[in-house]
């Protein structure tokens, strides 16, 4: 091999080794979504709006979507953690079963997910309704972004936590969303 050759190996291997050493030292690991990933956390969140508008099994079916160290956050900053404030959130022990056929109050849109090193990042936009019912006029009570972390466990896809902004809270909207909106 010519000295020329040899210059350019020993390069090329110094800049893939320097490469492989940077990446170790950060410790995060780029993941990747499969399809089935991404079909499994959309049914999460359909999941999570299904069980929480029923108040199902006494709010532990809403509880049971969350890893055992989940968090959900209010709009104000204030939280539920652990699976007893999880279920109670959705109705607890006392929950009285849905008033109507029409009991429709969570509405998830546009979510959009990413891979994250610990699993994925999800945002969405969340309408909460009242359907009108018997000559009563529906409304929407509430709009908010919501900002989810979600981690494979062995059970499958859970949310770690479930943050939502909304008037006059909109001072905690995660810093990079804000740079997206810079002028």
């Amino acid at each position: 091999m010519s000295n020329r050759k040899l210059l350019i190996t020993i390069g090329l291997v110094a800049v893939v080794m320097s490469f492989v050493a940077t990446q170790a030292r950060s410790g995060r690991k780029a993941s990747t979504l499969t399809a089935l990933d991404y079909a499994e956390i959309e049914q999460l969140n359909t999941h999570y709006a299904h069980a929480f508008d029923t108040c199902a099994d006494k709010g532990n079916e809403f509880a049971d979507l969350f890893s055992p160290d989940g968090v959900y956050v209010f709009g104000d900053g204030h939280k539920a953690e652990g699976h007893e404030s999880l279920a109670a959130l959705a109705g607890g022990p006392d929950c009285a079963p849905p008033k109507g056929p029409l009991n429709i109050q969570h509405i998830f849109v546009n979510t959009m997910i990413e891979p994250s090193p610990e699993g994925a990042i999800g945002k969405s936009y969340f309408l909460e309704v009242i359907i009108g019912e018997n000559g009563k006029t529906g409304q929407i009570r509430l709009g908010a972004k919501v900002y989810d972390v979600y981690i494979k466990t062995p059970a499958g896809w859970r949310f770690k936590s479930r943050s939502y902004v909304s008037p006059p809270h909109v001072d905690r909207i995660p810093a990079s969303e804000l740079s997206h909106h810079a002028g």
